[in-house]
C-alpha cells in the first residue's frame, strides 16, 4: 500500500520534492500504473486547486481540466459542480474528516457517470482524491432496483388479485381445489372459499380422507362417479359441515393431461343450498296450486301479452284436459289449440273481448260455446284479471268453468216463464216482454209501431 505522504510526493510536480529525479520518475511510473484515478488538491484562498493527477485520472471520462495543474476542483469535477461535493471536499481539507461517497449523474434515459469517490487529508492544506468508475455496478444496482420494484409490483398485483378472487369466492359461495398426483406422493390443495363453505378452518393443505369426510354416505357414489376419468359434468351432493348443518354442493371435476409423470385434477365447488331451498319452496307452491286447481270446477291459467306483441300461456292447470279435451303441454306450447275448440260463431266475440281486456287493463268475462272431441257442445265462462308487469308485458290470471247446466236451467226457466207448458205456445208474459222491447225500440229509433189483437171466443175452454 502506498502511504499518503508518498502519494503527495509522487503527485507533486518535478522540482518541488526532495526525491531524486530518477526515483521520482520511477515512482511516478508506478503511480501511473495504478488503475484508480488519483488527484491531489490544495486549499488556497478558499478554493481547491489541482496539484497533480496520475495517468488513470487523465484517462477517466468525465474529469474536466484534470490535465491542467492549478485548475479549480469545480473545473475538474465539472459534471458535479452544482452538487454538494465541492463543499464536502473543502470540508475534508479544513476539518480532516475523510469522505467516502458514490456520485451518480443521470439524464433522462441515460447514465452519465457513476463514481466511487474517496478523499483524505494528507497535509494541513492538501487532500488526495481517488475516483473509481462504478458505472457497471451502478447499472447493475439500478437494474436490480428496477427488478425489485417490478417484483414488488407483481407481488402487489398478485395480492390484490388473490384478495379479489377470495372475495368473489366468498360472495359466490364458491371454492376450488387441486389434487397433484405423482409417483411419489399426492398433494391436495383447498382455496379459502372452499374451506369456508365446507366449514373447515382455512388451510391450504387438506388430507384426502378429510376432504370427502363430509359427503353424506348416500351421495358418495355420485361424487366418486364424477372423479372417474373422462367425467366433467356438474354433480350435486350433500355435505355435512362439522357443526352438523347439511348443505347442497355442486361440483365440476376436470383432469389435465399428465406432464412429466404428474397428473393434476381440479375441481370447482359451489354451495347451492339456497337454490335447492328455493326450488323446493317452488315445488311445494306448485303442488299446492295443483291440489287447489284439481278441486275446483274448472281450470286456471296464466296468459301473457309480451311487450313485443307476442302471447303465451305459461301455466294452465291439468283440468283443461277434461274441460277442453287438450293436454296442458299442448296449450303451453301453442295456446291456439284452445281457440280451435270455440264455435266459429262465438270466436269473434271471445277474441274481441279478450283484446279489449288486456289493452284497457279491465277485468275480462266472456261466455261462449266449445265443441268437445266427442262432438258435444258445452258452455264455458271465463273470468280474468289483467295487470301490467315492470317489463311492459300484461299478465292475466284467469279461471274458466263449465256453465252448461246453468245455461240449460236458464233456458228451462225461460221456457216455463214465457211458454205454455201444455201447448208450447208463447204466453202472456212473453207477449208483454216482446211488447216492452218493441216500444223501447220505437222510442229509440223514432219509428211507429202497431199492435194487432185477435180474440178467440171460449179459447180458455178449448185450451
Amino acid at each position: 500500500m502506498i502511504s499518503s505522504e508518498l502519494l503527495t510526493d509522487l503527485l507533486a510536480p518535478v522540482g518541488e520534492g526532495h526525491i531524486e529525479p530518477m526515483a521520482q520518475a520511477r515512482l511516478q511510473a508506478l503511480v501511473d500504473a495504478v488503475p484508480v484515478a488519483l488527484m491531489e488538491f490544495r486549499l488556497q484562498h478558499g478554493r481547491l486547486l489541482l496539484l497533480a493527477a496520475n495517468a488513470a485520472a487523465r484517462r477517466m471520462p468525465g474529469l474536466g481540466a484534470v490535465r491542467n495543474p492549478g485548475a479549480d476542483a469545480c473545473e475538474v469535477f465539472d459534471l458535479l459542480a452544482g452538487t454538494p461535493l465541492m463543499d464536502q471536499l473543502q470540508g475534508v481539507a479544513r476539518v480532516g474528516a475523510p469522505l467516502e461517497c458514490r456520485q451518480v449523474v443521470r439524464e433522462p434515459g441515460r447514465l452519465l457517470l457513476a463514481w466511487d469517490l474517496s478523499a483524505r487529508r494528507v497535509t494541513s492544506d492538501c487532500i488526495v482524491v481517488t475516483v473509481r468508475d462504478a458505472t457497471e455496478a451502478e447499472t447493475l444496482r439500478a437494474a436490480l432496483a428496477a427488478s425489485e420494484r417490478a417484483l414488488e409490483e407483481v407481488r402487489r398485483e398478485l395480492r390484490e388479485q388473490t384478495e379479489v378472487f377470495n372475495t368473489m369466492e366468498s360472495l359466490a359461495r364458491t371454492g376450488h381445489w387441486r389434487r397433484i398426483e405423482d409417483p411419489g406422493e399426492t398433494v391436495l390443495l383447498w382455496s379459502p372459499g372452499l374451506c369456508d363453505i365446507a366449514g373447515f378452518e382455512q388451510q391450504e393443505w387438506v388430507d384426502p380422507e378429510r376432504a370427502v369426510s363430509g359427503i353424506l354416505p348416500e351421495d358418495r357414489h355420485v361424487f366418486d362417479k364424477a372423479r372417474m376419468p373422462g367425467a366433467g359434468l356438474d354433480v350435486e351432493y350433500r355435505w355435512r359441515r362439522p357443526d352438523g348443518e347439511v348443505r347442497w354442493m355442486r361440483s365440476r371435476v376436470q383432469r389435465t393431461l399428465p406432464r412429466d409423470g404428474v397428473q393434476v385434477v381440479m375441481g370447482v365447488v359451489q354451495d347451492v343450498t339456497d337454490e335447492h331451498r328455493a326450488a323446493e319452496q317452488l315445488r311445494e307452491q306448485l303442488l299446492f296450486i295443483q291440489r287447489i286447481a284439481s278441486r275446483i270446477p274448472g281450470f286456471i291459467y296464466e296468459y301473457r301479452l309480451h311487450a313485443d306483441g307476442g302471447t303465451s300461456v305459461q301455466y294452465i292447470s291439468d283440468a283443461v284436459r277434461d274441460f277442453m279435451g287438450v293436454e296442458p303441454s299442448q296449450v303451453t306450447a301453442d295456446h291456439g289449440v284452445l281457440m280451435l275448440r270455440v264455435l266459429p260463431e262465438d270466436l269473434p266475440q271471445v277474441q274481441r273481448s279478450a283484446i279489449t281486456s288486456v289493452r284497457r287493463l279491465v277485468p275480462w268475462q266472456c261466455e261462449y260455446r266449445v265443441r268437445m272431441p266427442d262432438g258435444s257442445v258445452r258452455w264455458h265462462m271465463t273470468n280474468a284479471i289483467p295487470h301490467r308487469e315492470p317489463d311492459g308485458s300484461v299478465v292475466s290470471h284467469g279461471f274458466t268453468m263449465d256453465i252448461t247446466d246453468r245455461k240449460r236451467a236458464e233456458q228451462e226457466i225461460e221456457r216455463l216463464a214465457f211458454f205454455d207448458a201444455l201447448t208450447g205456445l208463447p204466453n202472456r208474459r212473453l207477449l208483454l216482454d216482446r211488447l216492452q222491447r218493441s216500444i223501447a225500440a220505437c222510442q229509440r229509433t223514432k219509428n211507429l209501431g202497431a199492435l194487432l189483437f185477435i180474440d178467440l171466443d171460449n179459447f180458455k175452454d178449448l185450451n
